[in-house]
């Protein structure tokens, strides 16, 4: 069954078309991660997007507010940091207390202007259906969408999770 074929099959009242939305977040996410990862060329979408997060983190840049950004742990940020130190993308650096900070190389930042274009075309492609007008409704539900999380990530630490 392909994923038109679902959303036909689920558009038939709000529990079913939310069952669908939710299901599909996870499908596009892997979907984009195998197609991104096709023309990256150096380091995995995960990489970068860390990367991209470290770029836009207002100070300090620690594991935990990068991880915050990603909405991924400390420890899961350490390990893509690693690896990315490895290649020469960043440098680790000790901060107050027992926080690391992430300070992206100059070869992050080439990587970023060599990559630039391949990535705007992959955001043209991706949204290239939609109006501008449904971009900024899309904006504003995913804002919704995030409100809700933070719902559900309350929900679990209120059941112990």
């Amino acid at each position: 069954m392909k994923m038109d074929q679902l959303f036909e099959a689920y558009n038939c009242d709000t529990e079913h078309r939310v069952q669908a939305i939710f299901s599909s977040i996870f499908v596009l996410q892997n979907r984009m991660q195998t197609a991104g990862e096709k023309f990256q060329t150096q380091i995995s979408m995960k990489q970068w997007l860390l990367l991209a997060m470290t770029e836009c983190c207002p100070e300090p840049k620690t594991l935990t507010n990068v991880g915050d950004l990603m909405g991924c742990s400390r420890q899961n940020v350490k390990k893509l940091a690693l690896a990315l130190e490895k290649k020469g993308f960043v440098h680790l650096c000790p901060g107050r207390g027992h926080s690391i900070h992430i300070e992206l190389t100059n070869k992050a930042h080439q990587y970023d202007e060599e990559m630039g274009e391949r990535h705007l075309q992959f955001l043209k492609l991706l949204f290239a259906d939609f109006s501008e007008k449904e971009i900024a409704q899309l904006f504003c539900l995913y804002g919704k969408l995030y409100a809700g999380m933070e719902q559900v990530e309350k929900y679990a630490g209120e059941l112990g999770g």
